[in-house]
């Protein structure tokens, strides 16, 4: 199984996420003025069809 690094996150990609298939839906990359840089993702569960945020 590959991994891939959050810089590679892009929309349409195809992941699994806590053992079920999802695909990124929306990236965004985030770098605050004070503290650690981070990415923001929406994920789409394939299966369940449900929306999910994870800051990453």
């Amino acid at each position: 199984m590959a991994t891939y690094s959050t810089n590679e996150f892009r929309s349409g990609l195809k992941i699994m996420l806590d053992g079920e298939p999802s695909a990124i839906a929306e990236s965004e990359f985030v770098k605050p003025g004070k503290g650690q840089a981070f990415s923001r993702v929406r994920i789409r569960k394939l299966i369940s069809n449900k929306l999910v945020r994870k800051n990453i």
